[in-house]
């Protein structure tokens, strides 16, 4: 069976691809919790974020041509794809970008320009997170059968979990996925680099579900973020999630 929260994220880029523009912001939402959701996609995303330069990478994908026309040449590498437009769609969700100026300024040549944004931008990012995951839930099918039938009768101590413990990783890794994003917003220095791996590393080890990992992460971001007011706030809230 495929991985849900990756099917949830497939689903959420179908419901943005064959929507109205005017209701488009409200799925750009619902897409990124989808992505916040799951951990895979989170770490996915947040491997392709630690060689991503946000500012250069915009420069160069957001440009005039040579008619003084503005366009969105898209990078031909797949990281910077995935990056290029996870930073886009939270730029547009943190009002960082006005949606509407935006479709128009770089797709308004095309005929429908909202069309030529999801087929540029969207249907590509689908493309590619999917064919990271789906292929290796697909061969793993058969195996992951067997395992159940064998396993159908037997409680382990991860299918005892208490809910409360589910929603404090859950919570961390949108937490810190949201800090990743603040980060890219920041010139480079030891101190961003050394925040984004601890937030990346947030993310990877969720499915640990050891609080003591996730309070000692916890613990390092808190006090990076002496230095980093922009995520100051957002490390207030995890630490809340961590420490209650």
């Amino acid at each position: 069976m495929q991985n849900q929260e990756v099917q949830n994220f497939l689903d959420a880029c179908d419901e943005l691809i064959n929507c109205k523009f005017l209701v488009a912001e409200y799925k750009i939402t619902k897409l990124l919790q989808s992505i916040a959701c799951s951990s895979d996609i989170c770490s996915l995303i947040s491997e392709c974020l630690q060689s991503y330069n946000r500012d250069r990478e915009f420069a160069r994908t957001y440009i005039q041509d040579g008619h003084g026309e503005f366009v969105c040449v898209m990078p031909t590498e797949e990281y910077k794809v995935v990056a290029l437009v996870f930073c886009t769609l939270a730029d547009i969700d943190n009002k960082k970008i006005d949606f509407t100026d935006f479709i128009k300024r770089f797709f308004g040549n095309s005929e429908n320009p909202y069309q030529a944004f999801i087929e540029t931008m969207i249907i590509p990012f689908k493309s590619l997170i999917s064919e990271a995951f789906v292929a290796g839930y697909n061969e793993k099918e058969n195996k992951e059968d067997e395992e159940e039938q064998i396993f159908e009768n037997h409680e382990t101590s991860e299918e005892v979990e208490s809910f409360e413990q589910e929603d404090k990783f859950e919570t961390s890794t949108k937490i810190a996925v949201q800090i990743l994003s603040e980060l890219e917003d920041l010139r480079e220095s030891q101190l961003v680099a050394d925040a984004r791996n601890v937030a990346t590393s947030i993310i990877k080890t969720a499915n640990l579900r050891d609080e003591c990992v996730l309070m000692a992460l916890a613990a390092s971001l808190r006090y990076m973020s002496k230095g980093l007011k922009s995520i100051k706030f957002l490390v207030r809230e995890l630490c809340d999630v961590v420490f209650d």
